[in-house]
């Protein structure tokens, strides 16, 4: 299965329901089942957390509401759109605060999304990269 790796908390906000795009500065071609993995590196997007935590009345940060090195979800990659400032425009503020919008870049559609109940050790990479596991 195709995996991508996310830094915390922008990969668990995909399973909580708040981040239907995946925003990246290159576009995929890719159309299917994806897994969502966090990267294992912790510290460097804490500040980011704080400042969208009250917002979107997130849990606190903690290894079991964002893990990392693991795998914590599994969607269907739908579409990859460049974003242009109508795009943008289109997007609710919580998609907004979910993701780095910037005309010219990508927005890859996440749907379908199932959390992984338990989730398992996985050795990110950058890029999509293969991991073998069964849905």
């Amino acid at each position: 299965m195709k995996a991508i790796s996310l830094w915390q908390p922008w990969a668990s906000l995909i399973p909580l329901g708040f981040k239907h795009y995946e925003t990246r500065i290159w576009p995929t071609k890719y159309r299917g089942k994806l897994l969502i993995c966090s990267t294992v590196h912790k510290a460097q997007h804490y500040r980011e957390f704080l400042k969208i935590k009250d917002v979107l009345k997130l849990p606190d940060w903690s290894e079991a509401n964002f893990p990392h090195g693991r795998a914590i979800a599994v969607c269907d990659l739908t579409d990859c759109t460049e974003m242009t400032a109508e795009f943008i425009g289109q997007q609710t503020p919580t998609e907004i605060l979910c993701g780095h919008w910037l005309i010219g870049s990508f927005a890859w559609k996440l749907e379908n999304v199932q959390a992984i109940a338990v989730p398992f050790p996985v050795k990110g990479r950058q890029k999509l990269f293969d991991v073998d596991f069964a849905a």
